[in-house]
């Protein structure tokens, strides 16, 4: 195909940039772990990259780079692509022959106690071969205890790197490499049998550990993290293919029981993630299961673990409103304080079951606590929508006052207007409202449009003038045209043409200039009504020919419209 890259054309089909840089990086401990399948260490300056090449007749189908660079082929996998093409040669025939391996030879020359001790010395002086030996030919090791296999795990770790807590990325590969083999038969034994309790204690301290180094650990390496999740995706695999759920729920329970780390070291996400990736895969009455078991360690543990708990009050109200088992389940839950996005769903879960006393309660209780009003909108919305269902006008109004403040709307400003004695009070409401929604218009549309619609209800032209501004889109002003021009002709014209264009208008002159075009069309037209075609043309055309391209949308569409008349 076109775009296949190959030990043969790479030179001609990637950017020349790249392979400049890539002549600049050093290729070493290149292995070939398979047939075609090449792993290396690509070194850049001070940092080292584990590169991998998989090629099927030359060309390349598989690669991968732990650089964080966005192109399909870095130049770390053309450092290890043009260090593959160097090696690739014409095979020659090899004629057999009957020569001995020297080192096969001396293995069998060489006495048994000899080769013993011999192995021992170099193993003392080689802990992570003294570890590799150890997974191979020990004996116990589907039965090591939880403290043993945590020993282990620390110790594998240790004789790569010692007391170190930086390690360069082929010595990550190295402990991974050795992990592998050690967990091996403790996690197959666990897949083999999940429901086994004394299994999950295993894979558990293994688990535990793991990432206590994936933590502890700085490297530029991903294979902790590589290898962490393999664990656990291999763990869900497991217990989701389990056909009867009354035994994954007795898998998934021995998880729920380590939920919370020692001490006030918080929740295990790994753990939680497990039943939620679970709970996302299973039936409706499997979640019903997993819903149960996370409810009852929340019963259990609230008062022992109550920030911890919050956390699981949190995961626990997702699942069942989601799998609509709240009515079931609604006494469990209260506000936290500080959790808007939980405390919303309950608040939204209790308005549609109908519990609308105890959703206004929550949302009160939560406005009282705020000590910054931005976070009461949210609840603002909610009391609003309750105060409509039980069409109760005093309260919507109340909460209207208070929801104009940050969310400018007319018709809602008439409501409150038509219900409330406009004294002292008052006017420092209405002042405060209009201030804010000023503040808004520069991005808020329908806070611009409020502005002008107040400034026009009460016949205050002169602010309405005022409010003609950048923030003013042409199809609000559109609207108070004409009223304008009967108010001052003079002082309107001056303003429509001096103008700063809003970015809105700008954006639509873009996207849809006949749609704006529509838009201008009629200011124009009450315009001329007054001035006549040619004065109104004479006052644009000195305006353009002062500002030519800073002249606003208006006085330019005027402009184009004369001359082609």
């Amino acid at each position: 195909m076109k775009d296949e890259i190959t030990s043969k054309n790479f030179k001609t089909k990637l950017d020349s940039e790249l392979i400049k840089k890539s002549q600049r990086c050093a290729v070493r401990e290149c292995d070939e772990v398979n047939s075609g399948d090449f792993e290396s260490y690509v070194d850049e300056l001070d940092k080292s990259y584990d590169v991998r090449l998989q090629l099927e007749k030359g060309t390349v189908i598989v690669s991968s780079c732990e650089c964080k660079s966005h192109l399909s082929f870095c130049h770390h996998k053309i450092a290890l692509l043009a260090f593959i093409a160097k090696g690739i040669k014409p095979v020659a025939k090899v004629v057999a022959t009957k020569k001995i391996d020297p080192v096969k030879q001396a293995l069998e020359q060489a006495e048994p106690e000899k080769i013993k001790a011999w192995i021992l010395k170099t193993l003392k002086k080689n802990k992570d071969l003294s570890i590799a030996f150890m997974n191979e030919f020990s004996d116990k090791s589907e039965n090591y205890t939880p403290e043993e296999i945590i020993a282990l795990t620390h110790d594998t770790v240790k004789a790569v790197i010692g007391k170190r807590r930086k390690a360069e990325v082929f010595e990550v590969r190295k402990i991974i490499d050795l992990w592998t083999e050690l967990h091996k038969p403790i996690l197959e034994q666990y897949f083999a049998e999940p429901a086994n309790e004394d299994f999950f204690q295993q894979i558990h301290a293994l688990i535990d550990t793991v990432v206590e180094f994936k933590y502890r650990i700085l490297t530029s390496s991903k294979r902790f993290e590589t290898y962490f999740k393999q664990v656990l995706t291999q763990i869900e695999e497991v217990i989701l293919n389990i056909r009867d759920d009354e035994t994954s729920t007795k898998c998934l329970s021995y998880f729920s029981k380590e939920f919370f780390l020692d001490g006030h070291g918080g929740v295990r996400r790994e753990y939680t993630n497990i039943f939620v990736h679970i709970f996302n895969s299973s039936s409706a009455q499997m979640r019903s299961k997993i819903i149960g078991i996370i409810a009852g360690v929340y019963h259990t543990r609230k008062d022992e673990r109550v920030a911890e708990s919050k956390e699981l009050l949190e995961l626990l109200l997702h699942m069942v409103v989601f799998n609509k088992n709240f009515p079931e389940y609604k006494d469990i839950f209260r506000p936290i304080r500080h959790a808007i996005a939980y405390n919303i769903r309950l608040i939204d879960a209790l308005i549609e079951l109908g519990e609308l006393n105890t959703a206004e309660t929550y949302c009160i209780e939560q406005v009282d606590q705020n000590t910054d009003s931005y976070y009461d909108l949210d609840y603002i919305a909610r009391l609003k929508q309750i105060y409509i269902q039980t069409k109760d006008d005093k309260k919507l109004v109340g909460v209207l006052s208070r929801e104009l403040l940050y969310k400018p709307n007319f018709d809602n400003y008439n409501l409150v207007l038509s219900s409330i004695e406009p004294d002292a009070q008052f006017k420092k409401w209405r002042n405060q409202v209009l201030a804010n929604a000023r503040q808004l218009a520069v991005f808020d549309k329908n806070a611009a449009d409020f502005s002008l619609a107040l400034r026009d209800s009460e016949g205050d032209f002169k602010g309405l003038l005022a409010y003609l501004d950048e923030n003013a889109d042409y199809d609000s002003i559109a609207l108070y045209t004409k009223q304008l021009i009967l108010y001052s002709a003079e002082a309107f014209m001056k303003k429509l043409i001096t103008k700063i264009d809003n970015e809105r208008d700008k954006r639509l002159n873009i996207d849809n200039p006949a749609k704006l075009e529509e838009i201008l069309e009629k200011i124009y037209q009450m315009a001329a009504l007054k001035y006549g075609v040619e004065n109104l043309t004479l006052i644009v055309k000195a305006r353009e020919k002062v500002y030519g391209t800073w002249a606003n949308l208006f006085v330019k569409y005027v402009a184009r419209k004369s001359s082609t008349s």
